[in-house]
């Protein structure tokens, strides 16, 4: 079977590099209370630089293209990427309006720089179009730059229980996406771009029971509904936009981690500082993917499918005891206690992780031929036989801590 390597460093899936960028931040918070209300002031600064080169082409992105006309300066294609930079101002503040509730309100900047292989994705810009679609990288991202405002209430309804009711929006900036770039008919490239907007609006209902010694039960249920929108661009436009200066025409599409509702429940039972056994229960609904249709060159949105929902339990217990003046705890913990089969991802042309039509539009033969594609894989079936669509089943755990 397939043992994992590192792809030949004449290959572009060549992914072994060393990089040194640089990064650091600071921050600065004061909290004044007062009779009335309680405020939080704080100011964050950002600095990134990915100390590497980036292409500056939309049209040949990469000076080592084997096709590269003679015409075009190698030496101008690619360029220092430019440090980023951030102040980002960050405010909160809280006031009671009964002796059991307050309103709290929080504003704020956020910046994130994103994953580094991103960045550097294919970072000595090998170009090969014979053997597939070519990813390049791209060191000169900016941040995602987040804007986020928050409003809640938390309202204590008996002396152990409370509710929270928590109105949040995100704007979001330089989002993030793998765009495909169409230059030609048969030259087509991906790079990681910044999609330029999104944003993210919702609302989450709690309500916590808290143990006590006179009562073993806790528990916490929230619920949360959510809308996270962002712009998509047709990969021809994108080009041709990209090459003229022309602004992109926006397309407004899910995100990927669109969830619209999602309901999680905790429920603790035991003695405090002796033994507990805790379940937690997770449900939400879909996220979204892009469909497919087999076989038809036919413009999908984005995102405009939705996977199967997932539910999901896990198991948590523990008991305290002394040994030998040590505090020992013993703990189980049970992951997807009822070990369902949960679709992470999905083939898009059918939106579900169990089957496709690919193994069967084509065909035998065809299934074959993908089969043959892959180094070590012995059939269709087995080419067709993904287990990292799925969340891992049952996983159980033992073990015990001990507190000097």
């Amino acid at each position: 079977y397939l043992v994992p390597t590192i792809p030949d460093i004449s290959t572009p899936d060549h992914d072994l590099y060393t990089k040194k960028p640089v990064q650091f931040s600071f921050y600065i918070q004061d909290k004044m209370e007062y009779a009335n209300f309680i405020m939080n002031i704080g100011l964050r600064y950002d600095y990134f630089n990915s100390r590497s080169k980036y292409s500056t082409n939309t049209i040949w992105p990469s000076p080592n293209d084997p096709s590269l006309p003679a015409y075009v300066d190698k030496n101008s294609i690619l360029a220092d990427a430019t440090p980023k930079h951030q102040l980002s101002p960050r405010f909160g503040f809280s006031f009671p309006i009964t002796d059991r509730g307050i309103i709290h309100f929080s504003y704020g900047h956020f910046f994130q720089m994103p994953p580094f292989q991103y960045l550097y994705t294919n970072p000595n810009f090998k170009s090969s179009y014979a053997v597939g679609t070519p990813i390049f990288g791209d060191a000169n991202l900016n941040p995602e730059k987040t804007v986020t405002y928050e409003i809640g209430l938390q309202q204590l309804l008996l002396d152990d229980l409370a509710m929270t009711v928590t109105g949040y929006y995100k704007d979001v900036r330089d989002l993030l996406a793998l765009q495909t770039i169409r230059v030609s008919g048969d030259r087509t490239y991906l790079k990681y771009v910044n999609k330029d907007y999104g944003n993210i609006k919702g609302i989450t209902l709690s309500l916590v029971k808290r143990r006590s010694p006179s009562s073993p039960l806790g528990v916490t249920v929230d619920y949360t509904f959510q809308v996270a929108e962002g712009n998509d661009t047709d990969p021809d436009a994108f080009f041709l936009d990209l090459s003229s200066g022309r602004q992109s025409e926006k397309i407004p599409v899910f995100l990927a981690w669109d969830q619209t509702h999602s309901l999680n429940t905790t429920v603790t039972f035991g003695k405090i500082n002796d033994w507990t056994v805790t379940i937690v229960n997770k449900i939400g609904t879909g996220l979204p993917y892009t469909p497919q249709i087999t076989g038809k060159q036919v413009y999908v949105r984005t995102n405009s499918g939705r996977r199967p929902s997932q539910f999901i339990v896990n198991l948590f217990a523990e008991k305290i005891f002394k040994l030998f003046g040590f505090k020992v705890t013993a703990f189980a913990k049970v992951f997807n206690l009822f070990d369902n089969l949960i679709e992470r991802l999905v083939y898009d042309d059918t939106g579900r992780a169990t089957y496709t039509l690919l193994y069967t539009s084509g065909g035998a033969k065809s299934a074959e031929e993908l089969s043959q594609k892959i180094p070590l894989v012995h059939s269709p079936e087995e080419y067709f036989n993904r287990p990292h669509y799925y969340q891992p089943p049952r996983e159980v755990r033992l073990g015990f801590e001990i507190d000097f």
